[in-house]
């Protein structure tokens, strides 16, 4: 596995692998820093004359369609995979793991020569990295990997090409250029994944990256409202019932909820309006960390976990199969669990971080 030390090397690897035909596997359940990064990343390849697709599980949520402003986005399907023509390259994107692809896994089984870029701002966890080192399934995969960990979005990395590009002409194509479009889409990403720049991932390397990204009139007010702003009164119902409801450890610096399906049909609403929840649960007075579970169906568990300086979720995360950044981090389970049975061991080892006393 080759690691990428640095922006430039994208050019180099595009340059030297020539691809014409890219797909973009963005990961599963699309945020608005992945569709973002994924929209600008597609336009830049198709400016350098390289057909490019990105293809999605599902639709992405209402509060982030505007960000693909309108582009084709593809839906995998049985269907659309037995007609897929073989790319020359394909492209994980906002994550580092064939298990954030969902069923679009079947496509590396299906083209298991084609070469995999990643272009994560995520770390990438022992046993992931071990997996493409090791890369016993496609030993003949190359597998190159554009990692930076402190970088608040994949779209503030995206950004990035485009301002290196405008610096730096290289040979590539006279054509890269950004424009309002993927400008404001980009932004959007980056506004996504850092709270409209509130969170502690926001860096000054952000804000230049911003300030570039404004040289083309963006409409701040506008990408604010569509990420941040109205909600139905059915959804500010639940969230004054989940704060009504919350509960707090004995030290009173932790709050979790469990959302179970039977609470979001009492308010028609759906996993998606649960968007942003437990970052408002974690503003709380004084709360270290914040844990909302939800039952997404009978065979699948979500957790979002948000923390500020006293705790590293992502290790929380990665003690039951997730992962994430420090300060906000997920997990997904998959099959026959026991939910009162997950919450109680999940708030236990919370309790034991928190405390410093977790192995």
């Amino acid at each position: 596995m080759e690691k990428i030390g640095s922006l430039n090397r994208v050019f180099n690897v595009l340059s030297e692998l020539s691809p014409q035909h890219i797909l973009i596997l963005p990961h599963v359940r699309i945020d608005a820093d992945a569709l973002g990064a994924s929209y600008g990343l597609a336009e830049a390849l198709e400016q350098l004359g390289i057909q490019t697709r990105i293809i999605l599980d599902e639709y992405p949520s209402n509060n982030i369609k505007f960000i693909s402003h309108n582009y084709s986005l593809d839906i995998f399907s049985g269907k659309l995979l037995a007609q897929l023509k073989k790319p020359d390259l394909i492209i994980f994107l906002d994550h580092n793991e064939t298990a954030r692809l969902n069923q679009r896994a079947e496509i590396l089984d299906r083209f298991p020569e084609v070469d995999l870029l990643i272009i994560d701002h995520h770390l990438i966890a022992e046993k992931t990295e071990q997996e493409f080192i090791n890369n016993k399934a496609y030993p003949q995969r190359k597998i190159v990997t554009w990692l930076e960990s402190d970088r608040s979005s994949v779209s503030e990395m995206v950004a990035e090409l485009y301002s290196e590009y405008n610096q730096n002409k290289t040979d590539l194509s006279p054509k890269f250029a950004l424009n309002h479009k993927i400008a404001s889409s980009l932004l959007a990403g980056i506004y996504g994944d850092t709270g409209g720049l509130r969170y502690s991932n926001t860096s000054r390397r952000t804000f230049e990256i911003c300030a570039f990204l404004m040289e083309h009139k963006l409409e701040v007010s506008y990408i604010s409202e569509q990420l941040f702003g109205e909600k139905s009164l059915d959804q500010l119902k639940l969230v004054g019932e989940v704060f009504a409801k919350s509960n707090l450890n004995q030290a009173e610096n932790m709050i979790w909820f469990t959302v179970t399906a039977d609470f979001l049909e009492k308010y028609d609403v759906t996993q998606d309006d649960l968007e942003g929840l437990c970052s408002q649960m974690r503003e709380v007075e004084n709360i270290d960390l914040a844990v909302l579970i939800r039952e997404v169906t009978t065979g699948e568990i979500r957790v979002n976990l948000r923390s500020n300086d006293a705790i590293d979720v992502s290790n929380l995360a990665m003690k039951f199969g997730g992962g994430g950044h420090a300060r906000a981090a997920g997990i997904t389970l998959l099959g026959d669990y026991d939910l009162n049975k997950f919450e109680t061991e999940l708030i236990e080892e919370a309790e034991l971080m928190l405390n410093g006393k977790s192995n």
